[in-house]
């Protein structure tokens, strides 16, 4: 995830146990962001934490002073419970961590830059008002905008038709500082072209990861292995999750019918399809060697892992479709509280509406494709996804940078207040969800097929389980020329975006 002591421990706790699936690839070694050097080493008494003092900070103008600038950031983004995604806004302290800790860091970037930070909130939904409204101020030239977070259905939109700055060109924005997530640098960049990013500077990309819940309960009641250990013994994969979800199922009531008053496997999110796709190390469409983006959902591992998913899918006594019945989260939080699933499929943002629960549960990554599969890779939902851009037409791009690189470098806290304070220190339950988390965190997936809706994938391998099918081969050769003509014309906009900075 970021850049946290914890992280860390974790990592090196599991490490110790030899436990080489969980290990990060080369890919993800190189490009996961932020965490400490100051490891513990084998015989050390003490270890120094990092401190205020010794935290590195942005490397701009020491001078830098805005006469008291008003510093305008558009906030839009999807949100299945109806509320706008803000990472920026606190009006005042309140005792609650996350809140504290964007006011806080506001005050500090303010006093130091002499500036005032404020939001413009709007819903997003691909072409919707947070796309509109940034396109619409670019176009008009009128820069309202200095800095936006916005959906990544909205941010691949805006990048192609010319509405984002690359932010790699953006004065004093350095994004190899650990306060950048290094992955999603690397995953997004078309052409050496980053127009969207994230990092310590919002917490909203950490709600939209996805993960699997299980519920403590029923694993000692059905007598199984315990969860925990497979992840750290690299055998938790699609075909154990599979074999232990179709053991548990009950007609609780004896009415002879599976309905929402009994037991399932699992409940799962129409979403999780594409995090099927992703957990097996495939990718929708990937920027290749050339730095151009090219359509790969089409390999045997995606065919083999979703053929095996849908199969299973498709038992209505052992997988529940909640969203058939119920679009919001109270079914699903109802049920899994309840006991009536062993397994939940659904976005961390979820994880503390269930501090209530009575049974205890735990938190995992998302199945590896098999054993021999190194990491343990996790998506980013792409309609829950929230990135950070800098719209085209910046009356002055140094302000903007020096402004966006402080409050990023200055984030440390909000960064700790989500993850140690809050989602570790209040909402789950043991360690062993901790060391969960840090693997989750470390091993996201960053995928533009979903990200720019190429041949309408998102949608079509949901369908398929929606309408119980299996039949992802024709449904793929069905897009696969209109998405490549897509992928064409974007990779073709990228290459004039390249050749207009670099005349």
């Amino acid at each position: 995830m970021k850049r946290t002591l914890s992280l860390v421990l974790a990592m090196l706790m599991l490490a110790a146990t030899a436990m080489t699936s969980c290990s990060e690839s080369t890919e993800n070694a190189e490009t996961t962001a932020g965490t400490t050097t100051n490891a513990p080493v084998a015989g050390e008494e003490t270890v120094a934490e990092e401190t205020e003092e010794t935290r590195p900070t942005a490397n701009v103008p020491a001078d830098s002073n805005f006469d008291g600038y008003t510093f305008t950031i558009h906030c839009s983004s999807n949100s299945e419970y109806g509320v706008i995604q803000n990472d920026f806004a606190a009006e005042e302290l309140t005792g609650e961590a996350i809140n504290d800790a964007k006011f806080n860091r506001n005050v500090a970037v303010g006093e130091k830059l002499n500036v005032k930070v404020i939001t413009q909130e709007a819903s997003a939904a691909g072409e919707g008002n947070g796309y509109n409204e940034i396109s619409r101020d670019v176009q008009a030239g009128t820069a309202s905008f200095d800095l936006a977070t916005a959906c990544g259905y909205s941010t691949s939109k805006l990048s192609m038709n010319n509405f984002l700055m690359d932010i790699g060109t953006v004065p004093y924005i350095d994004l190899g500082a650990e306060w950048w997530d290094q992955v999603a640098n690397k995953d997004l960049k078309v052409l050496d072209q980053l127009f969207y990013t994230t990092g310590d500077i919002t917490v909203s990309d950490n709600d939209a990861t996805y993960c699997v819940m299980f519920n403590k309960n029923l694993i000692t009641q059905y007598d199984m292995e315990n969860p925990y250990e497979m992840v750290e013994n690299g055998t938790w994969t699609v075909d154990k999750f599979i074999e232990m979800a179709s053991a548990v199922s009950l007609d609780l009531n004896g009415d002879g019918l599976f309905d929402t008053n009994d037991r399932y496997g699992v409940l799962v999110w129409d979403d999780t399809m594409m995090g099927v796709v992703n957990c097996s190390g495939e990718k929708c469409a990937t920027v290749n060697e050339e730095g151009l983006i090219e359509l790969t959902l089409n390999t045997e591992k995606t065919i083999n892992i979703l053929d095996k998913f849908y199969s299973f899918a498709q038992n209505k006594e052992i997988v529940y479709a909640y969203q058939r019945a119920n679009w919001n989260d109270s079914l699903l939080v109802t049920m899994f509280s309840g006991d009536q699933s062993l397994f939940l499929t659904q976005l961390i943002q979820l994880v503390p509406k269930m501090r209530e629960m009575d049974s205890d549960f735990g938190i995992l990554p998302y199945f590896k494709y098999d054993e021999a599969q190194q990491n343990y890779y996790t998506t980013i939902g792409s309609w829950h996804s929230v990135f950070v851009c800098v719209p085209n037409g910046q009356k002055d791009a140094e302000r903007t940078g020096i402004i966006t690189e402080v409050l990023a470098s200055e984030s440390y806290d909000l960064t700790e207040a989500y993850y140690d304070k809050t989602l570790k220190g209040k909402t789950t339950r043991d360690e062993e969800s901790s060391a969960m988390l840090d693997i989750i965190f470390a091993n996201r997936v960053y995928d533009l097929g979903w990200y720019f809706q190429f041949g309408g994938y998102n949608e079509g391998v949901m369908n398929q389980f929606r309408n119980y099918k299996n039949e992802f081969s024709s449904m793929y050769k069905t897009s696969e020329k209109a998405a490549n003509k897509v992928i064409d014309r974007t990779n073709k906009a990228f290459i004039e975006a390249k050749e207009a900075a670099n005349p």
